[in-house]
């Protein structure tokens, strides 16, 4: 029984619910409409769109009838090819087995077509994630254990900035509308950060060279004194405008510092970084140049504070500067216990400690 559910929840069944307009994979042509039949059938009321909520609803029930059949049919045929029958049906009697009855779905975060719920059981509960495609069919089915409470955002010891000179905050804060980091769970107070001129461009001429951008190539700096806990090198940068998910940081440096706190330094050059994994470095040091590898747009620093050294294991860290020049609506003032913030313009104090 805890073999079938261990499987279960290490089993991603997704597939993809249409082509996206750059794949060079051919969507299905679709199937022969069937032979109209010799007399009418009665006609019937045409069923609403299926949503993901629904959807959710119906799964819980497939669940607790122990309804292989009932599930597998509500399908899409890529799901039915990537998940038959024989493997679907132990696993539904599986969750069941382990915790019980299903007695509640509540939608966690849902839109029209996908969705995150919470399986209540009689014994605990699951992680649920459905999608589903234009045709009121699943493209997506996920059971997992449930999902960790986020512990609140912690603030670090005052560091120093990572950069020389003045750079725009393009995306950070702890808002949706000012950082789109937020969502992901390492990631929640991240920032990028891009050079900008007096028009606010972030770059010359017509942007299409990398050596256009006004922040490639600069010098990233340690935040704080700590040991290289992680070196990710030979990454390519990308051309303006193609983006790399499949090593969405791109070349980058991990450093661990006091308190278990690790500070992350992503889309750097390829072959820029000067540091090695072991290595001792103090706050203000050079690890790299900034660049555009990785899932990057333009040239620009990604950077982040966590808890543990693996994005996908650890928790975002607000980011707390000792003293920052900081250029807002126009007005530039010396500030203690800085964070990033959209908008704000920062710079380093004259005189403040490199």
């Amino acid at each position: 029984m805890r073999a079938f559910a261990s499987s279960l929840l290490t089993l991603l069944l997704t597939t993809s619910a249409g082509c996206a307009r750059t794949s060079t994979t051919q969507c299905p042509e679709p199937a022969p409409a069937a032979a109209a039949a010799p007399s009418p059938a009665p006609t019937e009321p045409t069923p609403g769109p299926m949503t993901a909520t629904a959807m959710a609803a119906e799964v819980l029930q497939h669940i607790n009838a122990g309804d292989g059949e009932g599930l597998f049919a509500r399908f899409s045929p890529q799901m039915q090819a990537a998940v038959p029958l024989s493997q679907l049906q132990p696993l539904v009697h599986s969750l069941v087995e382990a915790r019980g009855r299903l007695t509640e779905v509540t939608p966690i975060e849902a839109s029209e077509r996908s969705g995150r719920f919470r399986l209540v059981a009689e014994r605990g509960e699951w992680s649920l994630q459905v999608t589903v495609d234009e045709q009121g069919r699943i493209a997506g089915l996920l059971v997992r254990e449930p999902e960790a409470q986020a512990p609140p955002v912690a603030r670090s010891a005052p560091l120093g900035l990572p950069f020389r000179g003045e750079w725009l905050v393009f995306w950070g804060g702890d808002r949706k509308e000012l950082n789109h980091h937020v969502a992901h769970p390492s990631q929640r107070r991240a920032a990028d950060l891009v050079i900008v001129d007096a028009a606010g461009k972030s770059h010359k001429g017509d942007g299409r060279a990398l050596s256009d951008y006004y922040a490639y190539g600069q010098d990233i700096l340690a935040m704080a004194d700590g040991v290289v806990a992680g070196v990710v090198d030979g990454v390519p940068d990308s051309p303006i405008g193609e983006l790399n998910p499949y090593m969405a940081p791109g070349n980058m440096v991990v450093l661990r510092h006091e308190g278990e706190v690790y500070s992350v330094y992503a889309h750097l050059v390829p072959g820029s970084i000067k540091v090695k994994p072991g290595a001792r470095v103090r706050r203000g040091q050079v690890l790299g140049a900034c660049g555009n590898s990785g899932n990057s747009s333009e040239p620009h620093l990604h950077v982040q504070l966590q808890d543990g050294p693996r994005f996908e294991k650890s928790w975002g860290l607000e980011g707390v500067f000792a003293e920052a020049m900081v250029t807002r609506d126009g007005a530039a003032a010396p500030r203690t216990d800085y964070t990033f913030l959209k908008g704000d313009k920062v710079a380093p104090v004259a005189g403040a400690r490199k």
